[in-house]
């Protein structure tokens, strides 16, 4: 059932990216991962659950986005000096393109998208040389469709600045992807908007499986677009199965204490899921937002919309979300203070879609009125 309720096609979550740990033989926030290679001269494409994560995904939904990020980095790179990944860089690209060579030649499997280090890179560690030189080895090995984000640092920026200065890393790098950025102040993506990359959420949420982790999530997503122009967002974690007691404990799309059983947490209503719904449920990758101010935009008395279309421009989803402040609030960052109020929408459709029928779908994640009707 997890599974299912996580990836299959026209069910429940249906999610459209899954992203995953390059483990490292380290801790990396709630747990440890054993890395494929353990030291230079030991390479073992079995460890680990993730591979089987990915082909379970890709059972299901064959077109699921797959993303790789290291969180952490096996000693023998940098000499066991446990400090800088990046000393190195011959050995972090072998690393990471054996990894994807597991995933190709061992599991069947193709890694879209490949990050550089989760929320611990820097210039000065020599990160950008290493994305160069990763990139180069990308399309010596075969995987020249493998595309490199940077830098998945926590709502950092200064990627965006390091992009425009720097045409060769510019050119390694496919898309720009920050951890739990704000929507606010205005314009203060501007730099990045301008280098024309896919600018995404790379990591979001962080909030409960309860109603208001429901109701922080649909409303990032929407804000997000609207506000600062990201166009994809990434849940840490998927499913909440940590042990009682340890950090983030039920920061998830819902709680499944005993993930060996297939089923998730009985009682758990699992709203995040069925807010993920109102979009993965009627888009696919490949959709196109409308604009801001044609299709997408700030509702007046509180709250935004968003619409997609499909590539042939036959398909519409629209997708309003009006929530209150006190239940809008995710772990992190800082939300600032807002209101809304009741207001009527009215959508006016181009002749090709009017001819169409209109099927609403509706969730309150706040008190009664239940989720995805």
């Amino acid at each position: 059932v997890i599974l299912d309720v996580l990836f299959k096609p026209q069910f429940a979550a249906w999610l459209q990216i899954l992203k995953v740990e390059i483990g490292g033989d380290s801790h990396s926030g709630d747990g440890t991962e054993s890395s494929h290679m353990h030291s230079r001269d030991d390479l073992d494409c079995t460890r680990g659950y993730e591979w089987w994560l990915l082909k379970e995904a890709k059972r299901r939904n064959p077109d699921i986005v797959t993303y790789g990020l290291p969180w952490a980095f096996p000693g023998w790179i940098d000499d066991n000096s446990g400090q800088n990944p990046f000393a190195k860089s011959n050995l972090t690209a072998e690393y990471t393109v054996q990894w994807l060579k597991c995933a190709r030649d061992v599991h069947d499997i193709d890694i879209d998208l490949i990050g550089l280090w989760n929320e611990c890179g820097s210039p000065e560690m020599g990160e950008n040389e290493y994305a160069k030189l990763l990139r180069k080895v990308l399309d010596g090995e075969g995987f020249k469709d493998t595309k490199i984000v940077a830098k998945d640092l926590y709502n950092d920026i200064s990627v965006c600045d390091e992009l425009m200065e720097d045409q060769d890393f510019n050119d390694a790098v496919y898309a720009i992807g920050l951890h739990y950025p704000s929507d606010y102040p205005d314009g203060v993506y501007d730099k990045c908007h301008a280098l024309n990359k896919p600018f995404w959420s790379s990591e979001e949420s962080s909030s409960y499986a309860d109603a208001n982790g429901a109701a922080c999530w649909i409303r990032v997503i929407t804000s997000h677009f609207v506000l600062s122009g990201m166009t994809s967002n990434i849940m840490w974690n998927l499913v909440g199965s940590y042990m009682h007691g340890t950090s983030w404990y039920n920061s998830a799309l819902f709680r499944a204490d005993q993930p060996w059983t297939g089923n998730y947490d009985r009682g758990d209503t699992a709203p995040v899921v069925w807010a993920t719904a109102h979009i993965t449920q009627f888009t696919q990758p490949g959709w196109s937002y409308l604009p801001v101010g044609s299709g997408s935009g700030e509702l007046p008395a509180g709250g935004f919309y968003t619409s997609l279309v499909s590539p042939d421009k036959q398909d519409l989803t629209s997708i309003a979300v009006k929530i209150s402040r006190d239940h809008a609030e995710c772990t992190r960052p800082g939300l600032p203070d807002f209101d809304v109020k009741s207001e009527r929408i009215v959508l006016h459709l181009p002749h090709m879609i009017k001819e169409k029928d209109l099927h609403i779908w509706q969730s309150s994640f706040e008190g009664a009125g239940g989720y995805f009707k």
